[in-house]
């Protein structure tokens, strides 16, 4: 089934050394706790994880994508009010304004004589004949050497939408030592994030979720990820019992959709997720939970419908009203915005269905957004 095969390269750093689950992929059964730098303030330092793209008046490290015979304009998710970098994220390298590049009221614009490496001509488009069949896309990492980074000023906002609850939790931050456990697919693993194998080496969204967590509040918190590339809800349904509720967690974060996207109906997707909140709440019945509703895959592959994530909100919204304790982080909106001026590739890892370290950013805000509040 196609669902399986959606998840193309798969990060799991936390679970590099964990033993197997009786599914035969690592699992981690113990949390993890943060007693260093690297887990924490250097993290939120080095990828400002602390500094708000969304809500913020400025957006660090912004990426866009570049291909010979493309556009030489680049549109910002915001209108720039003021560009302040234009960078290399793998090697630092800093462009010159007026030289590589020139600010515009939407962006930027490329010189013709830019230092700004571009991709081949026709890159985007040297599908391989297995991932034709498979995804009708090209799938490489190698679009992540060609996407470079803006970070400017802007006088526009989005605020990311929170929906439900997740009962006493946030009374609970700071106040005593809380563990999450997070499950999810191959975007929740890390799936794409640079993190161990390719610089600037950021974790996914949930290390930058805990390193934010761990900067603020030392010592209050532990986590586990017993995220599976490729999974979809149903693949949930069958192993809770021992990814969750094999320790008691504090809050559960839930994220699949992706691949269920071509897969499930709304409804087929909201049974399953019922199914896995139920099941969690028969061990801990008191455990607030957090739904991430999916982004979108590229608009090109034929591996996920568009109809059914744009139904899955509303789905997980009836999932919140029907269960106490139970919050949406809506990435699903906020994912739209974004393409609403960019291009998918200027945010993609592997150019189907993952994001890149910025999406990542994106996500981990509105991860703790949903978390902790809007001004976190």
């Amino acid at each position: 089934m196609r669902y399986l095969l959606t998840s193309l390269v798969l990060v799991i750093a936390g679970t590099a050394n964990a033993a197997n689950g009786p599914d035969g992929v690592p699992i981690e059964e113990n949390f993890q706790s943060c007693n260093n730098l690297d887990c924490g303030a250097a993290v939120v330092s080095k990828f400002h994880t602390d500094k708000h793209a969304l809500t913020g008046t400025t957006v660090f490290g912004e990426t866009f994508y570049t291909e010979d015979g493309g556009s030489n304009f680049v549109r910002t998710m915001f209108a720039p009010k003021k560009i302040r970098m234009v960078y290399n994220p793998a090697n630092g390298q800093v462009f010159k304004p007026m030289v590589d590049y020139i600010p515009t009221k939407e962006g930027i614009k490329l010189t013709p004589g830019s230092a700004i490496k571009r991709a081949p001509r026709g890159y985007s488009q040297e599908i391989t004949d297995s991932d034709r069949k498979n995804y009708g896309v090209r799938v490489a990492t190698g679009f992540q050497d060609f996407q470079y980074a803006i970070t400017y000023d802007k006088t526009k906002i989005f605020a990311p939408k929170a929906i439900g609850n997740l009962g006493g939790f946030r009374r609970a931050v700071g106040s005593v030592p809380l563990s999450i456990t997070f499950f999810g697919d191959s975007i929740t693993a890390g799936a794409n994030a640079t993190s161990i194998y390719a610089a600037p080496n950021q974790p996914g969204y949930t290390g930058l979720v805990m390193a934010y967590l761990n900067n603020r509040y030392p010592s209050m918190f532990e986590s586990r990820n017993n995220a599976v590339g490729g999974w979809s809800s149903i693949n949930a349904v069958s192993a809770v019992e021992y990814r969750v509720n094999d320790k008691k967690s504090d809050l559960v974060v839930l994220a699949f959709g992706m691949n269920d996207g071509g897969v499930f109906a709304p409804d087929e997707y909201k049974k399953n997720m019922q199914t896995v909140i139920t099941a969690i709440r028969a061990k801990q019945p008191r455990v607030p939970i957090l739904l991430v509703s999916p982004l979108r895959a590229n608009p090109l592959t034929f591996t996920q419908r568009r109809s059914n994530v744009t139904g899955y909100l509303p789905v997980l919204k009836q999932l919140a009203k029907q269960n106490p304790s139970v919050a949406i982080a809506d990435m699903t909106s906020a994912w739209d915005m974004m393409m609403s001026r960019k291009n998918y590739l200027d945010v993609s890892g592997n150019g189907l269905n993952h994001p890149n370290d910025f999406g990542h950013r994106i996500l981990a805000e509105v991860v703790l957004s949903a978390m902790l509040g809007p001004n976190y």
